[in-house]
Formats: C-alpha cells, structure tokens, sequence
C-alpha cells in the first residue's frame, strides 16, 4: 500500500477548517501519472472551499501536465443550463483548458451533460442552485465536475455532485 502512495506519485491538497473550535485537515491524493483520474481531480477541485486550495490544486495539475479551471453558477435550476454553458465554454477557453475545435468541445459539452445529469433531476426548475463547476483535461480525457446545493427553500438545502468524463 505504501508503494501505491509514494510521495512521487500524488498530489496532495489540504483543505483546512474550523467548526466549533475543531481544526480538521482533509488529505487528498491523486494519483497523476494514471490518465484514468481525471473526473477525481474534476471533483476534488470542484470541492474545493478557498480560493487557495483550488489554486494549490491547480498548480499542482499543471506542474504534472494537466489543465484545469473552475468557475461558479448560481439561480434557479430552470435557468442553470444556459448559464452553465456559457460560464463553461467560457472558463475553458479563456483559460486555454480546450481549444476551439471540433473535437475538444465536443468533449467537453458531452462531460457537462453527463454532469449535469447527476447534479440536476428532473422537477427540480424552482430549486435554488449555487455550483461549482471544475473542468480539468489530460492529454486523452476531460472531466466536468459540478459541486454546490439545491434547495426549495433556504433552510432545507442539501449537497449534490455531478461527473462527467469522456474521452477527446
């Protein structure tokens, strides 16, 4: 076990807290040189709390090759597709994640569908929605990774997560 998790072959990212006085570090691996954890590291920047822990992890993609952004979406679930897909073509052009060609937005738009299709069901139009939206691509796969809450009312919202991977 400890050979898997050579210090060589991870990334970590610390995610520090306080609740109720209580530090809590949470330790994250992905493992880099396996092409096949890109809709991980999707999540775990998705999942990201502070602008800082999201550009550690950014950096620590791109120092191994990988390409990565995150972005964030909020309002009613009815009105999220269109804002989606512009903060996500967007946030991957601007920041040189895919190029504007034939293949690559293919890859990516077909990833955040099949994100969106776990994070969003049906009957949700009057839900509030605040996601964020991580989009991180190796030479071969991109990964759509769409993390926030839902609620119908703000005392009643809970957590969700979508993922989409496809080849490019």
């Amino acid at each position: 076990m400890e050979e898997v998790m050579a210090e060589e072959e991870k990334v970590e990212n610390n995610i520090g807290c306080s609740q109720r006085g209580i530090d809590l570090e949470l330790h994250i691996h992905v493992h880099l040189n396996d092409e096949n954890q890109v809709g991980r590291a999707a999540l775990l920047l998705a999942s990201t709390t502070t602008p800082d822990s999201e550009n550690e992890l950014k950096r620590e993609l791109l120092q191994n090759g990988w390409r990565s952004v995150a972005t964030e979406v909020g309002g009613l679930a009815g009105d999220l597709p269109q804002k989606i897909t512009r903060a996500l073509v967007g946030a991957s052009l601007n920041a040189g994640v895919v190029e504007k060609t034939r293949n690559e937005m293919h890859a990516l738009m077909h990833a955040a569908v099949e994100a969106l299709e776990g994070f969003l069901t049906v009957g949700m139009l009057e839900a509030s929605v605040g996601a964020k939206i991580a989009i991180v691509r190796n030479d071969r796969w991109i990964a759509v990774a769409v993390m926030g809450d839902t609620a119908y009312h703000a005392v009643a919202n809970h957590e969700r997560c979508g993922l989409g991977v496809m080849h490019i």
